[in-house]
């Protein structure tokens, strides 16, 4: 979602909690598919991820051991992303995730003070991370808005359910009942995310980086790649 919300997601670019990291890597040539590369994956595996807890770790540590689904999702007011989640959270069966033995986790960019709050609008079982540096999203290669330009394409995956004015009242209403902490950073409007299947160790076998801000690829396409 692109509008008044963002505005909250905007005022705290310099909190607390961003990781004091060395300037993000150069931005990269967009390609919607391409597999990351040796040393994208060994860029993105040292950049520092903070989990619900507050607690940092290595990005590749959440691969390192097994195949692991990774969702990148946009700031966390993004009713777009909000309603991919919910695909995602109806979908997806941790059973089946479980007996192929893959692991699937979210990545945001905003303050790791809202993914409390986050993962309870969904009731997802799944851990949340969030990278409020971004710089795993420049190493993956991951498109922001202002790198698009005007002829960015605009189609809308089939999991989008709200429009801007509905979209817009559905996250109030999410944000309110869960109690989430408006005053907090929600995130960069303007960088895009993506899913990657990584693992186990410095490998990865599926990557969709985001076109447009309403653009995931369908799970169902993920989990095949994931072989669940």
């Amino acid at each position: 979602m692109d509008g008044p919300l963002c505005d909250i997601s905007r005022h705290a670019r310099n909190g607390s909690d961003a990781p004091q990291l060395s300037p993000v890597p150069p931005y990269l040539d967009f390609d919607e598919h391409a597999l990351p590369t040796p040393k994208q994956l060994t860029d993105a595996a040292s950049c520092v991820v903070i989990a619900e807890n507050g607690i940092r770790v290595h990005f590749g540590d959440l691969f390192k051991e097994k195949k692991t689904i990774v969702i990148f999702i946009r700031h966390f007011w993004c009713s777009l992303c909000q309603d991919y989640m919910f695909s995602l959270s109806s979908t997806v069966d941790p059973k089946l995730l479980k007996q192929a033995d893959v692991n699937l986790v979210v990545i945001g960019n905003g303050s790791f003070s809202m993914i409390k709050s986050y993962r309870q609008i969904f009731r997802t079982p799944f851990a949340v991370y969030t990278d409020p540096s971004m710089r795993l999203h420049n190493a993956l290669g991951m498109m922001s808005l202002r790198k698009a330009g005007p002829k960015s394409p605009t189609k809308r995956g089939s999991y989008v359910r709200h429009g801007k004015v509905n979209g817009l009242a559905m996250v109030v209403a999410n944000a309110l009942r869960t109690g989430m902490p408006i005053w907090e950073k929600g995130g960069d409007p303007s960088q895009l995310g993506g899913e990657f299947v990584f693992g186990p160790g410095l490998t990865a076998t599926f990557a969709h980086r985001m076109p447009n801000a309403g653009c995931h690829a369908p799970i169902l396409r993920v989990l095949a790649a994931a072989g669940v």
